[in-house]
């Protein structure tokens, strides 16, 4: 019982050291976005070693998916099921993913500039939500066919990826951003409609 305990224990404290370092991180791009986020300056700034960062992140590759992967996390797209129309509930799940995004702009056109791997898959994605949705208006929405809805729901997450880089690179304005996002669910689901867009 008590090497229970203490894994319980030693875990709970990696999870707050993690928690702790990615605060950091993000304190550091707010502070200034264009200074290099180094593992000495995260590790500085988190209290702790920068084996430690390295031993619980990884190195920076890993701190920016850790970054993007927990404000994505954060965002509980399983509440917006309360909406009733598939489509509008997929508007939705786009609309609150760039909405996280905006609202923490200088660490996300930090992430966007600085991470080489960012159009990587993350686990936080929103794509199964948005199959789920497209899967709904399967005979409902004059959508008659099951097969392609993964493929579309993957083609939207990654046209949503391309519109946050364009806003990253600030050629879209947010309100841009929105309707764009918005766009490429209404062209999904036309396109499974076989109505075109």
């Amino acid at each position: 019982m008590t090497s229970l305990r203490a894994t319980g224990l030693r875990e709970r404290g990696k999870k707050r050291r993690s928690e702790q370092i990615l605060a950091a991180a993000r304190e550091l791009l707010r502070e200034s976005p264009d200074k290099a986020l180094t593992v000495e300056r995260i590790a500085a700034r988190a209290e702790v070693s920068a084996p430690t960062v390295f031993n619980l992140i990884g190195r920076r590759e890993r701190i920016w998916a850790a970054l993007a992967d927990q404000g994505l996390a954060d965002l509980d797209l399983g509440a917006l099921r309360v909406i009733d129309d598939p489509q509008q509930r997929a508007r939705a799940i786009v609309d609150a993913v760039i909405t996280m995004v905006c609202a923490d702009a200088p660490v996300f056109r930090a992430l966007l500039a600085n991470w080489e791997q960012s159009a990587r898959v993350i686990n936080h994605d929103p794509t199964s939500e948005l199959e789920a949705c497209l899967a709904e208006a399967v005979g409902r929405d004059g959508i008659t066919e099951r097969s392609e809805l993964r493929r579309r729901a993957e083609l939207i997450s990654a046209g949503l990826i391309g519109l946050v880089h364009q806003w990253g690179a600030r050629l879209l304005t947010e309100r841009a951003l929105h309707a764009r996002g918005r766009d490429l669910v209404d062209f999904a689901f036309a396109a499974a409609r076989g109505t075109g867009g």
